[in-house]
């Protein structure tokens, strides 16, 4: 193991530590897969040392009032909200990958567990699932909650190095997890698997005899289950799909996250990977991030009610996806897409980025009803080697009274509809700044 995962487990042993005083932990975490695969790993840990916990999932940490337990601990969030954090009256553990803003002054104890104050970069190399999959192994034998680490790394669409790759490695070789040869794309039967994917996403939904005629091309039933394909009709599915891509203008670094392999989780209810990260964060989008959470405990019922969330929030992210597309304007650096009360906007800018518009940053800015935007600011690994997006988002926000923040490749803020205008120019202007 390399020095940094060695500090990374002295910070986690000092978050066990102080976790030791206490026999009840008030837990707070992000609504999406990262957050809620990060909160059932800590809960379940919990659990097997005997102590008790409630956990609430949160959209941020904006609006936050913190209660009046003693030990509270934030998964997926905290480091960017230094002067939230510094306010809590109450023992604190942070464990999050999200880049530091500010110095947390603590009123009691404090164990902040952030890769980037040791020097790793929380955008690829660990999610805060990871962090807290670190965490639980040093509180007792919970290897087997690696498994739920990686739907986190997936769903933070983060890669399989460095610490996402130990604890994928860790899975496997405990025999949790499997490794085949395939594609990135969800079970079921061919037709619906192309036509439903956000990732990869190949623009085939309500285009079925688009779709038909993609598959009589490669001579594949569209009734054949994704996963019975033999090596020879991935690799012809793998061309096809390459070819698409190539064809809508889809981001090169795409192909290496979505062809060659797929990840088999042996011990949790659903098996392939991509089923379920897309199921979490369909719950979370949802508000149920509860049933989520409660899947990954190992309830059955609450599966049954997840599967049927997944499949009606899915077919409402592409329908949205269908009609506004066309509605995306162009600035100088930027593309940018107004939309009102959308039921997340998240996947939206994340397709955009990825697969139809690749060469700029796209911000999505949804305005809810009571008047308040949430903004979602995507772009690719090649344009985040020279703009951070994370530090635009915070700095724009900023300069219209709201707040943002993130990661490089991901970010996003809350500002007020009347200040919509003002942000996309400084968000524009700085991102023309960073490129030049």
């Amino acid at each position: 193991m390399t020095n940094s995962v060695l500090t990374l487990k002295d910070l986690a042993k000092k978050a066990v530590n102080l976790l030791s005083k206490h026999n009840f932990a008030r837990i707070y975490t992000h609504y999406d897969a990262d957050g809620i695969s990060a909160g059932a790993i800590i809960a379940k840990a919990l659990l097997r040392a005997q102590k008790d916990f409630q956990i609430t999932f949160l959209k941020g940490l904006n609006d936050f009032e913190p209660g009046d337990e003693e030990l509270q601990i934030f998964l997926d969030m905290g480091s960017g909200y230094s002067e939230v954090m510094s306010k809590i009256d109450a023992d604190l553990i942070i464990l999050d990958h999200h880049k530091p803003n500010g110095e947390i002054k603590p009123k009691r104890g404090l164990v902040h567990v952030n890769p980037h104050l040791v020097g790793v970069d929380g955008t690829y190399e660990i999610s805060a699932s990871g962090i807290a999959y670190i965490t639980a192994k040093e509180l007792g034998n919970n290897s087997d909650l690696a498994t739920m680490a990686i739907l986190g790394i997936i769903g933070d669409k983060q890669k399989f190095l460095s610490f996402n790759g130990e604890i994928l490695n860790e899975a496997v070789s405990f025999g949790y997890a499997e490794v085949k040869p395939g594609i990135y794309l969800p079970s079921g039967n061919l037709s619906k698997a192309l036509k439903m994917s956000l990732e990869p996403y190949l623009d085939f939904y309500d285009k079925e005899e688009e779709l038909n005629e993609f598959l009589s091309r490669i001579g594949l039933n569209w009734e054949k289950e994704v996963d019975e394909l033999n090596l020879e009709e991935v690799q012809k599915l793998a061309d096809a799909i390459v070819l698409r891509l190539l064809k809508m203008g889809a981001y090169e670094g795409v192909f290496e996250q979505i062809i060659g392999k797929k990840v088999i989780l042996k011990n949790l209810p659903i098996k392939n990977a991509i089923n379920f990260v897309d199921l979490i964060n369909s719950c979370g989008r949802a508000g149920e991030a509860s049933t989520a959470f409660r899947i990954l405990l190992g309830d059955e019922e609450a599966l049954a009610r997840g599967l049927q969330i997944n499949e009606k929030h899915i077919t409402e992210i592409l329908e949205d996806l269908s009609r506004r597309k066309k509605e995306v304007r162009e600035s100088f650096c930027i593309r940018y897409l107004v939309i009102d009360d959308a039921p997340a906007t998240s996947p939206i800018a994340t397709i955009l980025s990825r697969y139809l518009m690749p060469d700029k940053p796209i911000i999505v800015l949804n305005i809810k009803k009571d008047g308040k935007v949430k903004v979602s600011a995507r772009t690719t690994d090649k344009i985040a080697q020279k703009l951070d997006l994370a530090e635009i988002m915070r700095l724009s926000a900023l300069r219209v009274n709201g707040v943002g923040g993130g990661h490089r490749v991901a970010a996003g803020a809350n500002i007020e509809k009347e200040k919509i205008e003002e942000f996309l120019k400084e968000v524009d202007r700085l991102c023309c700044a960073m490129l030049a």
